[in-house]
């Protein structure tokens, strides 16, 4: 696959794109900017929940954990680490399936205008986990 990029970005687009965990860039009101695949699959039940048009990730992960928004507003660096690894759980309906997963939420700000946020379904983990501890 040649896109006209550098060996190196292709590498990174093909990490990113890749990648088990759900990552995104916004800017400083929540609008995406990036998303990779996995970011994609794990908002879609969630934005189908609430009834949001998904593009927006705050006004989504927000619906979920209100003191992400409030987190990033009561921020004052320029930069840095607001929330990491942040544990939240979904619970809801969608038609007559219920949805319910364990997340972890890290939201880092690179600048006045710019959020990373990454976030994981880290459900089977912790059911995997309980079985282990059971078996002790």
């Amino acid at each position: 696959m040649n896109t006209g990029l550098p060996e190196h970005l292709q590498r990174a687009w093909t990490l990113l794109h890749r990648a088990p965990i759900a990552m995104a860039e916004t800017n400083g009101q929540g609008k995406i900017r990036q998303l990779n695949p996995k970011a994609v699959q794990l908002m879609m039940p969630m934005v189908a929940h609430l009834g949001l048009p998904g593009d927006n990730l705050l006004d989504t992960l927000a619906g979920f954990l209100p003191s992400a928004r409030q987190a990033i507003a009561g921020f004052e660096g320029n930069s840095g680490l607001i929330l990491e690894q942040e544990p939240y759980r979904l619970r809801f309906r969608i038609d007559s399936v219920l949805i319910e997963r364990q997340f972890s939420l890290t939201i880092e700000k690179i600048n006045d205008d710019s959020l990373l946020i990454f976030f994981e379904d880290v459900t089977d983990l912790l059911l995997k986990a309980d079985a282990l501890r059971y078996r002790l």
